[in-house]
């Protein structure tokens, strides 16, 4: 018997619906904005449209000559940026095949790493230098640790040398280059540099997702059902006890505060492990603008609980009133701490979301037998967790990598809309919401779109490539 096929109008008018949606909602806007990018589209009536080609992405990403401008240097500078970026290429590529001398290359990269610290904490220099020394520090430890890449000088060892020697090069041009040239836009590239410093949240996010997941992943042994009602009942009674006494005594945000514990514990009690892993995750379904709102009240300089129990900290040990005031840190109001504090923010609402539960989902996906065997042989929480869970997990970090990387070039607009207005001083001002102001308050609409589609492009080459050295390595390991 032989299966009929529906008629082609009956497949057309299936897919009709989609394909309309698909039009309407992605395809005109993507292409509206293309437009929009290369005119001078405003909203002002006194700007008449104009075509202006790749003018305005040569204002966002070109740089202008200044008085003294030596175009040897600006060569030799553009020169030192291409090969940087290639020879990182390269450094990943020998990574992910295990090239003879990659694991020299590591100790190359350990030492420049080392090397941009220092000169960071020794000369001075931007926060983006604390990011970057960092970075290589971390890269060429995990590279060196590699058991599977032999040692020795070879073909491994001569991208990490490249990215040293284009490091230097530009470091030496650096004073020079900005002496004679000036970005025709710096503040397209400011708000760039804010976008990657509040990236630097995701790798303790995952970690800290990772890390509660591990926690939550077992059941609690609280015994049958009964002894876990009784439980309940005593953790109940507990609460309202303590609750009662402590408000007697006239404390009642502590009261409150215990009460809230005390619930916790009885809803752990009752229904185990499933309690702990619903109160984590609830933060997610709050409204991310009410959470920021709330998080805005706790970084108040004057009456934000983190100041008030900090100087309370402060004046315990000793240190004057006045002192302690004059100690704390300013928060959203300060170009120093306002970057960090939405990083700390960030960090602390992202560990029990949806990284969680991913992650939960890999840790019940791994087959008992491993775990047995590992501990059959001997090996303890560390050696289990290395050679055991942390390989069976690459494909879950390697999804929750990408999507992290893409969501922090992406984001940065809800917070600088709704706790700091991109201030102090542009301080944390990203991109998406540099568009926004682009867009709205400005009305150049044509500029905003140039910005979305180098944002784009941005987006497309990380993903690119962790996507294709990402694979790679969750292969090797």
């Amino acid at each position: 018997m032989t299966r009929s096929k529906l008629p082609e109008p009956a497949v057309f008018g299936f897919l009709l619906p989609n394909f309309l949606g698909f039009c309407a909602f992605l395809l005109f806007p993507i292409c509206l904005s293309l437009a929009m990018s290369v005119t001078n589209w405003s909203l002002k009536p006194a700007v008449e449209l104009e075509y202006l080609g790749t003018r305005n992405f040569a204002d966002l990403l070109g740089v202008r000559a200044t008085a003294g401008a030596d175009a040897a240097v600006g060569g030799a500078y553009i020169a030192a940026a291409v090969m940087l970026f290639l020879a990182l290429v390269g450094t990943l590529w020998s990574n992910v095949a295990g090239w003879r001398g990659s694991r020299a290359g590591g100790s190359v990269l350990i030492g420049l790493g080392g090397t941009v610290l220092l000169g960071r904490f020794t000369l001075g220099g931007g926060g983006g230098l604390v990011l970057g020394g960092g970075i290589l520090l971390l890269a060429g430890l995990a590279v060196m640790k590699r058991e599977d890449a032999p040692w020795g000088l070879h073909w491994g060892t001569l991208p990490p040398v490249l990215l040293a020697a284009a490091a230097g090069a530009l470091w030496t041009l650096h004073g020079a280059m900005w002496s004679g040239h000036e970005p025709r836009d710096p503040r397209f590239w400011q708000y760039l540099y804010n976008t990657l410093f509040l990236m630097m949240g995701i790798p303790f996010s995952i970690a800290g997702s990772l890390g509660l997941a591990m926690l939550l992943s077992d059941h609690l042994p609280l015994g049958p059902a009964r002894n876990r009602a009784i439980g309940s009942l005593l953790c109940l009674l507990c609460g309202g006890a303590t609750t009662g006494l402590v408000w007697a005594l006239g404390w009642p945000n502590v009261a409150l505060l215990g009460g809230v514990l005390w619930l916790m514990a009885g809803m752990g009690v009752a229904f185990n492990i499933v309690s702990f892993r619903t109160l984590f995750y609830l933060p997610t379904f709050t409204s991310g603008v009410a959470l920021m709102v709330l998080w805005k009240a706790l970084y108040n300089p004057q009456t934000g609980p983190i100041n008030v129990g900090l100087a309370a900290g402060l004046q315990g040990i000793g240190v004057g009133a006045e002192a302690a005031r004059d100690m704390l840190p300013q928060w959203l109001a300060s170009v120093a701490w306002a970057k960090p504090a939405l990083i700390f923010m960030g960090v602390w609402t992202a560990i029990g979301g949806t990284n969680m539960l991913l992650y939960l989902a890999g840790l019940s996906n791994i087959p008992p037998e491993l775990l047995d065997a590992a501990q059959v042989d001997g090996a303890g929480r560390w050696a289990k967790f290395r050679h055991v869970i942390w390989p069976q997990l690459a494909p879950t970090t390697f999804f929750i990598s990408i999507m992290s990387i893409i969501g922090g070039l992406q984001g940065g607009f809800e917070q600088a809309r709704v706790m700091t207005q991109g201030g102090p001083a542009g301080s944390t001002t990203t991109l998406s919401y540099y568009i926004y102001n682009k867009f709205f308050e400005d009305l150049d609409l044509g500029y905003a779109a140039a910005i979305s589609w180098v944002l784009f492009a941005f987006i497309f080459i990380a993903t690119a490539i962790n996507w294709r050295f990402g694979r790679e390595l969750e292969v090797v390991e």
